[in-house]
């Protein structure tokens, strides 16, 4: 294999940007409808339909052949040694409401990085994790309302709008800011109830994508999925968490499942594993002792 890890991850960027186009371009009015089942068998909206469709014609005519996995369509093989993994638009849910500050029948234009012309809740994003023999090796996250972009290769660090960057030196439950998915039911209240009293801010946000990118930069500390108790039910899948994966690898940080093993990395869209993220090894270890109550 030729291809260099660093064409690859511009060729992530790039589908990236046009995926944010297609998004910000589309008919806000209608993007929550759905319009099939997805290869992970949960329904798709029309916000993931052009979302992916974006990202397909992107990979298509690109110069660099590779196959694709995606939430939606499943796994394309087009015989390569690289294989894309994506997920269109990561929480669905956020990107439905996030509707376009515009009051006219004028399609708004792609904003500068830092300008949203959406409102909502503006935390959703396109994620996408290039793998060649099993090893992830290029990846991106783009925040889709705001365009903030993190990146990263293997071993050549990671990056936020193409600054360095690192987790924070967190390693107490007591000065981490913790991010979780909603607890499901009482026991999963019993399970995260450490972590609700015991971190220093909480946060519940939708996005795990964002969520462990922003454990990458420092903005947040860790990411908890306390459900394990719902198998097979609960959790994130591949598409979820693979770029995510390596920009928070290469920053310092440490992911695995809520037993602390090591993330699935396969074309198995429908299997869910909860996810626990940290930026310390220490607070990672407390992260997953505090989820385990006797």
């Amino acid at each position: 294999m030729n291809t260099s890890h660093g064409r690859i991850l511009q060729l992530l960027i790039d589908c990236s940007e046009r995926v944010r186009k297609s998004v910000i371009d589309a008919n806000h009015a209608t993007m929550g409808e759905p319009v099939g089942m997805g290869a992970d068998g949960e329904s798709t909206s029309r916000i993931d339909q052009i979302a992916e469709q974006a990202a397909l014609e992107c990979f298509d005519t690109a110069d660099i052949t590779g196959n694709v996995l995606s939430e939606e369509v499943g796994f394309v093989d087009r015989g390569s040694a690289i294989t894309f993994i994506l997920d269109p638009i990561d929480s669905t849910s956020n990107a439905t409401v996030a509707i376009p500050a515009v009051h006219d029948n004028t399609p708004p234009s792609i904003p500068d990085l830092h300008t949203s012309q959406m409102v909502g809740f503006p935390y959703f994003a396109f994620s996408v994790a290039a793998m060649i023999d099993h090893q992830l090796v290029a990846a991106c996250v783009r925040n889709l309302p705001t365009g903030d972009l993190f990146t990263a290769m293997v071993n050549q660090g990671a990056a936020f709008n193409s600054a360095p960057i690192s987790t924070a030196s967190i390693d107490r439950l007591s000065d981490a800011w913790v991010s979780l998915i909603r607890p499901s039911g009482e026991e999963g209240l019993r399970r995260v109830s450490t972590i609700l009293t015991g971190a220093k801010r909480v946060r519940i946000t939708g996005c795990s994508a964002l969520d462990i990118a922003l454990i990458a930069s420092g903005g947040i500390h860790g990411l908890v999925n306390p459900n394990a108790h719902r198998p097979p039910n609960s959790g994130e899948k591949v598409v979820d968490y693979a770029g995510a994966q390596l920009i928070l690898h290469e920053a310092g940080g440490r992911i695995t499942d809520t037993e602390g093993n090591p993330l699935p990395i396969d074309h198995d869209v429908a299997r869910l594993t909860p996810v626990l993220a940290a930026a310390t090894p220490k607070l990672h270890n407390e992260l997953v002792s505090s989820i385990h109550p006797s």
